[in-house]
Formats: C-alpha cells, sequence, structure tokens
C-alpha cells in the first residue's frame, strides 16, 4: 500500500509521468526481455500469429470476431478508443470493444438480455478462439470478472490489462490451463498486461485513466510491428499503418513524458519542478483556470455568509445599513415620510441582499457580472474517451459535496454532437471547456476548424448581453475571439513535414517582404540623392525589380499552356540563393544587403492552416492562380485520362520489359532484375520484402495487377525512396523512435534530387495516419491530464473553503463519493447468477460447432476428391476412345489402301 496523503487526488496526478515512464521503460529497457508484460506481449503474439494464419489458410469463420475488447465505464471508452485506432490500422480484421455488461447480457443469461440500439446478438458475435482483452483497473469489476469466467467457454485466448498482477480477474486468468505446469512454462503464457500503479483509493479516476491508455498505446505498437513483419499478414489484414507511422509514433510517445511533466508540474523521477519556471507555465496557467472557475461555485456560499452576518448584526444591533446612515446624518425623526423611506430601503436591502452580495463579489474577485446567479454547469467537450473520462472525473470530485456549491456536469464531442444536445441549454454563466487538436498539422487542421466552429456556435448565443464562459485547451497557440481562456499546451515533438513546409513558405515570405521594402528604401534614397530624376524614375525602379523578380520566378517555374502558377507555389520552390542573386541583379550593388534569413513561424488558425494546406495541394495539382471556378472541367476529366492511360501503358512496357520469357508472369528473378536495371536505389532486401508483400495469391509470381501494386511501392513510379526496414535476428521489426529533427526529414534528403515539382507535399500527405495515431494516442492524453489538473484546483479549492470556514466541522474528502465503489467493486445492472450453466452450454455449442466444422470440410473434401476421380475416369474414357477411334481410321485407311 502506498503512504497515506492528504490529497489523494493529487498524489495520483503528480505520479502520472513516473508511471508513464516505467510502462515505456518496462518494453523498451535493456532488461525488458524479463518484465511481465514483454512476456504476456509474446503469449499475445502467439495467439496473433495462430489466428493469422488461420486467415491465410481460410479456415477462420468470416462472421467470427477477431479481437474482442470489453469493460466498464472509463476503462470501456479507453477500449473502444484502441479497438478503434487498431480497427483503422488493419481494416480486414474484425475488432469490436462491447461493454462487458452486454457481453454478459448476451451470453450468460438463460434469456438473453437484448441489445436494443446496438447490431450485438448471439448471431452477430462469434467468439470462437476470439482473442478477448479484458481492461479492468480494479481488476475486480463484476461484469468483467463475470466475463473471464464466462469466456473460457469459447476461447483460451484471453487477456487482461490491469492495475497489478494479482487482482480477482488475474486469479481467474492464472487458473486457466496452468494445472500441472511448470514455473517456466506460465510465465511464457502470461495473460495479464500490468500498468504497476497498485491500489489507488481515490474514486476519480486519473492515474489509472493515464497509465492504461499508456500501456494500451505500447500493445499498439507491439501488435502492428508483428503483423507488419509478415507479408502474408500484411495482406491478409489489409494495413494501413506503415513502419515510419510506428516510428513517429514511438518518438511522440518518448517525448509524452516531458510534456506531462510541464502539465502536472511533476518529472519522471518525482521531483517537483520550481514553481515559477518555464517548466511550470502550464501547470500554473490550468490551476489559475481551475480557481476562477472554484470562485463561480463559491460565489452562492459566500454571499449566503455574509448574507448571515448581515442580517444577524443589523437585527441584533438594530442599526440597519440605511437607518444607521440617517441616524448618523441625524435624519432619522425629522420627517415621516423620510423615516418611510429608509425602512423601504432597508427592506429592499433584505429582500435582494443574496444578489447584492453576489454583485459585490464579483466587482471585487473582477469576475462577469452578467452570469446568472445560479447553480453552475460545466460541458465537457473532446474527443469521446476525453470528454467522458473527464466528465466522471469531475462529477466524482463534486459528488459529495455541499448542495449550495453543487455541479452539474455534461459532455459532448464538439466535432460531431455538441452542438445539438447542449448549446440550447447554454445560459449566463455556462462553464465549457472543449480540447482542441493541434491544427498546425494537416491531418487534424479541419478537426481543429470544427472544434473552434461548435465553441464560437455556443459562445455567440447571448442573452442581455452575456454568454457562456468558454475555455479551449490545445496545441495551436491561436486564441479564440469569442474565448474567455485560451490554454496551450508545448509542443514537446520534433514538427511535421507540413509544420516544416509552412515554416519554410513563411520565412521565405517573410524574406522577399524585406528585400522588397529594402528595395523601395534604396529607390527613394537614390532619388532624393540625384533630385533629378522625377517621381517616374522611381516606379519605373521598381517596376524593373518586380520584372526582374517575376522573370526569376517564371525561369523557375516556367509555363504550363500559356499560364503562370500561383506565387505560393513559386516562392515554395524558389531557393533562397536564386532570390538573393535576382535581387542584386535588378538593384544594383550600392544597396545594403546584409539582410539575413530569419525564421518565421506564423500563428495560423485551423482554418487557416487548412487554407494554407489546400494551397499547398493546388500547387501540387497545378490548379491556376487565376482560376475562380473549382468545378471540374471537361478538360480536367479528359487530361485525368490521359494521364491515367500514359501510366498504364508505361506499367505494362515496364512490365515486358521485365518479362524475360514473355510467359506473362513475373518470377522473383525477373523482378529484382528489371528493377535493379532501372537504378533503384532500394535493396534486394527491400525487393524481397515487397515482392512477397505484393504476391497476395502466394504463387511466387506477380501477374500485371499484382505488378502495379509493386510499382506504387517503389520509386520506380512514384518516385518515392524510403528508409529500409529495421529488424532483429528473427526478422521481427524494431520499432525505434525515429531521430530526425522533423519527422520525413530522411526521406525528403534521400529524394532532394528528384526533378519532380512540389513533391514535398506527396511526402507530408502520407503522414497523415501517424498524424491520426498522434492525436488518438499522444495529444488526446495530455488534454485529459490538463484538464484533471485544472478540475482537481477547482475541486480542491472549494473543499479547502468548507473546511477552512467552519475550523473543519464541515469538511469533506472528495477523493470520495456516496457509492464507494472504488473500495468494493463497481455495481453491475445485469445478473451472474446463470454463467455456470452458461459456460456449459456456451462450450457444448463450441463443440458442435467444431464438429459440424470438420464434417462439413470432411465432406467437401470427400466431394472433391470425388470430383477428381470422375474427371480423370472421364478422361481415360476419351482417351481409350480416342486410342480406338484412331486405330479405327488406321485400319480403314489400310483397307482402302488395298482396295
Amino acid at each position: 500500500l502506498r503512504e497515506d496523503s492528504q490529497d489523494l487526488i493529487l498524489s495520483d496526478i503528480q505520479d502520472i509521468p513516473k508511471i508513464c515512464h516505467g510502462i515505456q521503460s518496462g518494453w523498451h529497457s535493456r532488461h525488458g526481455d524479463t518484465k511481465l508484460n514483454r512476456l504476456t506481449a509474446w503469449n499475445l503474439s502467439r495467439c496473433l500469429r495462430k489466428r493469422l494464419e488461420g486467415h491465410v489458410d481460410g479456415s477462420i469463420n468470416s462472421h467470427s470476431l477477431d479481437i474482442l475488447l470489453t469493460g466498464c465505464e472509463v476503462s470501456l471508452w479507453l477500449a473502444e478508443q484502441f479497438a478503434s485506432d487498431l480497427q483503422k490500422s488493419f481494416p480486414k480484421l474484425r475488432i469490436q470493444a462491447v461493454s462487458s455488461n452486454k457481453v454478459l447480457g448476451l451470453f450468460g443469461q438463460d434469456i438473453a438480455v437484448p441489445s436494443v440500439g446496438f447490431p450485438y446478438s448471439a448471431e452477430t458475435q462469434k467468439l470462437d478462439d476470439t482473442i478477448v482483452i479484458i481492461v479492468s483497473h480494479s481488476g475486480g469489476t463484476f461484469a468483467p470478472l463475470a466475463c473471464s469466467s464466462l469466456l473460457q467457454s469459447t476461447t483460451q485466448n484471453i487477456f487482461l490489462v490491469t492495475s497489478e498482477w494479482d487482482t480477482q480477474v488475474g486469479k481467474q486468468l492464472k487458473s486457466l490451463h496452468n494445472d500441472g505446469v511448470s514455473d517456466a512454462e506460465a510465465l511464457t503464457s502470461s495473460r495479464i498486461f500490468s500498468t504497476e500503479v497498485g491500489i489507488r483509493p481515490a474514486e476519480p479516476c486519473s492515474i489509472s485513466v493515464a497509465a492504461t491508455h499508456q500501456l494500451l498505446t505500447n500493445i499498439f505498437l507491439h501488435i502492428s510491428a508483428y503483423v507488419l513483419s509478415n507479408h502474408k499478414f500484411r495482406n491478409v489484414t489489409g494495413a494501413v499503418v506503415t513502419e515510419e507511422d510506428l516510428q513517429i509514433l514511438e518518438k511522440c510517445n518518448q517525448c509524452n513524458i516531458e510534456a506531462l511533466t510541464n502539465i502536472v508540474g511533476v518529472d519522471e523521477t518525482g521531483e517537483l519542478l520550481r514553481e515559477y519556471s518555464d517548466e511550470s507555465k502550464t501547470e500554473n496557467e490550468l490551476r489559475k483556470a481551475g480557481t476562477l472557475w472554484a470562485d463561480h461555485v463559491l460565489e452562492n456560499v459566500r454571499a449566503y455568509i455574509m448574507t448571515f452576518v448581515y442580517i444577524f448584526v443589523t437585527v441584533i444591533s438594530g442599526y440597519p445599513l440605511m437607518y444607521a446612515i440617517g441616524y448618523a446624518a441625524g435624519i432619522e425623526s425629522s420627517s415621516d415620510n423620510i423615516t418611510y423611506l429608509i425602512r423601504f430601503l432597508d427592506a429592499a436591502i433584505y429582500f435582494w441582499l443574496p444578489q447584492i452580495n453576489i454583485i459585490l463579489i464579483r466587482l471585487f474577485q473582477r469576475r462577469n457580472l452578467l452570469h446568472r446567479m445560479v447553480g453552475r454547469t460545466v460541458v465537457i467537450g473532446d474527443i469521446p474517451w476525453v470528454a467522458q473520462s473527464a466528465e466522471a472525473f469531475l462529477s466524482k470530485i463534486f459528488a459529495v459535496s455541499y448542495s449550495i456549491a453543487g455541479l452539474n456536469v455534461l459532455s459532448g464531442n464538439p466535432a460531431d454532437h455538441l452542438v445539438h444536445r447542449h448549446t440550447h441549454r447554454v445560459v449566463r454563466g455556462s462553464l465549457l471547456i472543449c480540447g482542441r487538436p493541434d491544427g498546425r498539422i494537416s491531418a487534424l487542421a479541419s478537426s481543429e476548424s470544427s472544434v473552434c466552429l461548435s465553441v464560437n456556435q455556443a459562445s455567440s448565443i447571448q442573452s442581455l448581453g452575456g454568454t457562456c464562459e468558454s475555455v479551449t485547451i490545445g496545441h495551436n497557440p491561436f486564441s479564440l475571439p469569442l474565448s474567455s481562456n485560451c490554454m496551450f499546451l508545448p509542443r514537446n515533438r520534433p514538427l511535421f513535414l507540413c509544420e516544416r513546409m509552412l515554416t519554410e513558405t513563411d520565412t521565405r515570405e517573410d524574406f522577399l517582404s524585406r528585400k522588397k521594402a529594402a528595395a523601395v528604401r534604396f529607390a527613394v534614397n537614390s532619388e532624393q540623392e540625384t533630385s533629378t530624376a522625377p517621381m517616374l524614375g522611381k516606379t519605373e525602379t521598381l517596376q524593373s525589380w518586380s520584372k526582374v523578380i517575376c522573370q526569376s520566378f517564371s525561369k523557375r517555374n516556367g509555363t504550363k499552356n500559356g499560364r503562370r502558377r500561383s506565387l505560393r507555389g513559386s516562392i515554395i520552390d524558389l531557393s533562397l540563393h536564386s532570390l538573393d542573386v535576382s535581387f542584386k541583379k535588378s538593384v544594383g550593388v550600392g544597396l545594403d544587403t546584409s539582410l539575413k534569413l530569419q525564421r518565421v513561424v506564423k500563428l495560423r488558425s485551423g482554418t487557416a492552416s487548412l487554407g494554407a494546406f489546400m494551397n499547398f495541394e493546388k500547387s501540387t495539382k497545378e490548379v491556376l492562380e487565376e482560376a475562380v471556378d473549382e468545378r471540374v472541367s471537361v478538360d480536367e476529366v479528359v487530361e485525368r485520362a490521359i494521364e491515367e492511360k500514359k501510366f498504364s501503358d508505361k506499367s505494362r512496357n515496364l512490365f515486358h520489359r521485365f518479362d524475360i520469357n514473355q510467359d506473362g508472369l513475373l518470377s522473383k528473378e525477373e523482378f529484382f532484375g528489371g528493377c535493379l536495371g532501372m537504378e533503384s536505389n532500394l535493396s534486394r532486401r527491400d525487393l524481397t520484402e515487397i515482392f512477397e508483400d505484393c504476391d497476395a495469391d502466394g504463387s511466387g509470381m506477380l501477374d500485371f495487377d499484382e505488378f502495379l501494386v509493386a510499382l506504387k511501392k517503389t520509386e520506380v513510379v512514384d518516385g518515392v525512396m524510403h528508409q529500409t526496414s529495421v529488424r532483429d535476428e528473427l526478422g521481427m521489426i524494431k520499432v525505434e523512435a525515429t531521430r530526425e529533427k522533423y519527422f520525413g526529414e530522411k526521406v525528403r534528403k534521400m529524394n532532394s534530387g528528384k526533378s519532380k515539382k512540389h513533391f514535398d507535399f506527396m511526402l507530408a500527405r502520407k503522414q497523415h495516419f501517424s498524424q491520426e495515431l498522434y492525436e488518438s494516442r499522444i495529444a488526446s492524453l495530455q488534454r485529459f491530464v490538463a484538464m484533471t489538473v485544472m478540475f482537481h484546483q477547482m475541486g480542491s479549492t472549494v473543499q479547502s473553503f468548507f473546511h477552512r470556514i467552519s475550523f473543519g466541522l464541515l469538511g469533506y474528502r472528495m477523493d470520495r463519493t456516496h457509492s464507494i465503489m472504488r473500495i468494493a467493486t463497481t455495481a453491475s445492472p445485469v445478473s451472474g447468477a446463470d454463467i455456470r450453466q452458461q459456460m456449459n452450454t456456451l462450450q457444448l455449442l463450441k463443440k458442435v460447432r467444431h464438429s459440424l466444422h470438420v464434417i462439413s470440410n470432411a465432406w467437401l473434401n470427400y466431394k472433391e476428391r470425388k470430383e477428381e476421380q470422375r474427371i480423370k475416369y472421364l478422361e481415360l474414357q476419351n482417351t481409350n476412345l480416342s486410342a480406338k477411334k484412331k486405330k479405327k481410321e488406321k485400319k480403314s485407311k489400310k483397307e482402302r489402301k488395298k482396295a
């Protein structure tokens, strides 16, 4: 057990960097092979290999689930995100995340509980030999515990993601076929992944969520690397993720520890950061925002106390405020009318005293005066797992708070249904917090734009000039004009290639603008010195300078059909050396040429970044600057068809050139010889991997369609040269964090000699999937941890206020709830009374299905053999008949000769 703490939630939050670093080091340290998580991962790979080999040979039922993830509440939300990432990476696999209550209701009852609104039933969920991953931080939640027993009747491939090795579900899995097995064999069949967080009594989930998400990220990397290491598995799973994606994700995963350290204010060794250092700046901003929201919640309590004090003092003393002022001024008995007026004003003060006190408090704290004077509602917006987990965290913090300082918590996805579900509830004083994806990268620019639009729509709903108080937490340092506060998390990762391209473009544009400004100053100074040149001379000087620059652009980029490419695309391709040379030629030697290239980073909103990336894409597609109508014309369609026809003709000519024996198929040696003859930079090992990857039928030969797929994986057609795979002695891909200054640097340098224009954007486009993985596995975790820091400060301020104002008599603990679910177990709405009987039923059904499968396969094989025998018999008969016919014809010829 951990040492007791005055603030259990704070201890959990501060341990996040240490725990996440420990999980990563357990996978990647030199002694990682001895870690139990690695042994469990090895066993998972063994089960996955058996499953994928079944797909390769066609023995797996197409309706059967390949991987099932199950859990309850927060564990289920994390499992859903993991299943989503895994399904996107391998679209041909069937991967689902289903609530343990639904699994228990479908298969653990005599009469199944129907999953109304969900496509789950006993017919759609075939779990024969499915790989099951149970996610349960406590390891004792009732529904996952019951499922760990129930599912043993249909599959033995059951694994657990939990907080420690000794849990109730872990005991169930350890006894699975381990009777009479040696300790060494038991280790190699380990089924438990542990975050090693241990017992955490605080009910609001913070470190358990972060650690489980971190462990699932490492499991994702392991599964992906294992599948990509085998070309047959890549084909059968339809793998979308690449080795470069895994290297980028691993680098972001390692850099994430430093980002979490800046957010929580404690490093991976447990040392506190200096309070006012740059590293603790993010934490200070989050806690400042949490204190402000705590003031919103506490204003009614403070107003109540002020009202209590005012009433008791004025009534006991007999001197209400207005009466005391009149008495001091000597006008309390000067006239009956004045006396009644003073009494009226005192009565009005008593009646509106709570509202008056709230206004005074807001004036003193410099908070918005137009907010409603009622209980507060917090709406949390982010991707599903972050929004739901943050909602559960905040609602549990205020679960036992006093009703006068209570809080209503809601959540939604700002890129989907938050606007539809919650904006009609927006009133003055509603508190909205939204997480913004990193819109500085191309794949997430549109997502951040959608989130910002939702926040602006909610913030634009006004009443009496007031609206909700919206706060955003994101990575793109661009403030929204309608938000009251925008907090930004540090990047702590290398730039993606698209970010690098934007920075280079901004730098070049700034260089051009400064050079142009210098040219204007030079022309003005020259005119003033000569004092004889007319105004036209200056204009001609500027025009000649612009003409030379434009000529350098046209020479650099060329024209097509008499039309020039866009200026932005020209600036991207124009080198700084050519800019400097053109500039000197146009303005002469007398100009000060000491201006140097300075790196410029412009702040852009998600919409502006999206527009910049679209401009890049237009330049790659050679969209004209003057084009206003963006509809596809007939000429463009015809031109695209011609390009596709040229590509097909070129590919077929290459195929015939490679096909030495002209049999319509390419052997491995023919493919190698053709590619190496094209001066390909790919090694023989790389070509072997590509050949085996594209040989879908495993025949050892490539037909033309498979050859087209192979061309797209080499630089023969698209001109892209890729890095070679890093493998161990067993041929397994080793996922190592990239050491590039920015993602894509090596590939960009390898292809630096290419003549194709705007080649960089094509490389940047290939990083879109890795950017999505960065958002779902890394950036979203940072936003969740940031929300826990802010919400903890909010709840801690409210908790300490009651303890301080009552001298400890009215104190409460925000790490507890009335249900005490983290102490015992989470309640389940589905009974487990029929599990033992249903286990026998499911086991019998599995045996029956297996028997039917064996019998049907045997019958089909028997029919196939009989058909082969029948065909052979008919062929033999035809052979005999043809022989007899030839013999008869020969005999008739002889008879005709004799005649």
